[in-house]
């Protein structure tokens, strides 16, 4: 199988903000563009975003990842949901959207990292994600 890459919007420890029933919009002071390839799993594209962002490994640190999936499109306004990538099938979702579905439209995927056990956690690092996770469920 030949490898096809694609480019992804990545916002590292910020917000999710909620603007109404069905827009989701991603906050963050640090982005970067990441390339992920139809042939890779959640634990590859935690691996590129950990380099990305200067982290070390997934041995040192968890990853959270959300990511804006496009819920529909009213004339020139598209509504978000952010989801929660929980396997390689969510990356083959986002790279599928991409490529085929939605190519007109930029994909984005927010990272959540913090350090695990009792390593030092770097200002640039550290995010409560309970808050924010809360925040984009919508739970008014």
């Amino acid at each position: 199988m030949t490898s096809t890459t694609f480019t992804v919007l990545m916002y590292f420890n910020g917000n999710i903000y909620v603007e109404d029933t069905y827009s989701d919009k991603f906050i963050s002071s640090n982005t970067a563009w990441v390339t992920i390839t139809n042939t890779m799993t959640l634990s590859q594209l935690k691996q590129a975003i950990f380099k990305e962002f200067n982290c070390a490994t997934l041995d040192d640190y968890e990853v959270d990842l959300r990511y804006k999936l496009s819920i529909f499109i009213s004339g020139d306004i598209t509504y978000y949901r952010s989801c929660t990538m929980c396997g390689d099938d969510d990356v083959e979702s986002i790279f599928y959207m991409g490529m085929a579905k939605a190519c007109h439209l930029s994909i984005e995927i927010m990272a959540f990292i913090t350090a695990r056990q009792n390593n030092t956690i770097h200002d640039e690092v550290y995010f409560d994600f309970s808050n924010n996770f809360n925040m984009s469920l919508n739970l008014d």
